[in-house]
């Protein structure tokens, strides 16, 4: 029987019904009013969108701000929310502890990338205020000390991804609460995604992974460069090992998986992090190549 490593995590919509409460408060600005007339470059919040939004030219109109973008412009999500969204690189930055508390009915995934803190608790309750189903309390200090030396003088190594791929599923009415905290300071999460795990195959040594970049870099007639930081996302590549049995199942469930964002995991060993990427397959396919397996072969491209 091969051993199912590689794995994704189809993640669940979130609602305003899932995110039962957060110590993050959703106060980063004034709430829009109709009756304001606000400045150029205000900026203000809407509660039932969780987006800032600012404006573009000064005055007072009616019409909400995700619905004229005429006089306002999204600017992002609010920061409760920013580390819910479907986007790279906007997290939820507060002063430590991140504690959010969310019924997501049944999951057995919870993925949490660009981390910020010292630990990270997953809770999960059978249901709201009953009995302990699974808890795991996992240290994001990622420094390697292997001499004195590196005891008194190796810089701290953020560890920067949680993935966990063994959430009891049978609680459709469980309560989640993920906790990140650290000593001091402010803690932060970019990404917070939970759902189904989808178990795949075994990935073969040779797996890649890196990075597109989307920095602009214009040479003169004089070979000087001009460089303007920009995002990256990452990209990797995998070849899988799979069982002939298992062959339709994945193929469906790949194939619904196509232009979704969702949490690829090539590996839950420790140490190869950068080996789960938050992003979209760009392309998979699947080799018939023995009676009992098959090869699928995987383009991850992540989302900035």
């Amino acid at each position: 029987m091969i051993e199912l490593s590689t794995k994704v995590i189809s993640p669940i919509a979130l609602t305003d019904a899932i995110l039962i409460s957060s110590t993050a408060p959703e106060t980063d600005y004034a709430v829009w009013a109709a009756a304001t007339a606000y400045t150029l470059g205000q900026k203000c919040i809407r509660v039932s969108t969780h987006r800032i939004y600012e404006r573009l030219i000064a005055g007072t109109t009616a019409t909400p701000p995700e619905t004229d973008p005429t006089n306002w412009l999204d600017i992002g999500p609010t920061n409760r929310w920013a580390m819910f969204d479907n986007v790279v690189g906007t997290a939820t930055t507060i002063t430590t502890p991140l504690t959010v508390v969310l019924k997501p009915g049944s999951i057995s995934g919870l993925a949490l990338l660009e981390l910020v803190g010292k630990t990270a608790t997953i809770t999960m309750k059978e249901s709201t205020g009953g009995a302990v189903a699974y808890n795991k309390v996992v240290t994001l200090d990622g420094t390697i000390i292997t001499s004195f030396y590196d005891w008194f003088y190796t810089p701290y190594a953020q560890e920067e991804s949680v993935a966990l791929t063994d959430l009891p599923f049978h609680f459709p009415n469980c309560e989640l609460t993920v906790s990140i905290s650290s000593t001091s300071g402010s803690v932060s999460c970019g990404v917070c995604k939970f759902g189904e795990v989808i178990g795949i195959g075994a990935t073969e040594y040779g797996a890649t992974s890196g990075a597109i970049d989307y920095s602009v870099k214009t040479v003169d007639a004089f070979g000087r460069y001009t460089i303007v930081k920009r995002g990256y996302s990452k990209k990797m590549s995998l070849k899988v090992i799979t069982e002939q049995v298992d062959y339709p199942r994945i193929s469906r469930a790949l194939a619904d998986l196509r232009a979704t964002p969702a949490v690829w995991i090539a590996t839950d060993v420790y140490g190869y992090e950068p080996l789960t990427v938050y992003g979209f397959y760009k392309e998979f396919s699947i080799e018939v190549a023995y009676p009992t397996m098959n090869y699928c072969s995987l383009e991850i491209e992540g989302l900035i």
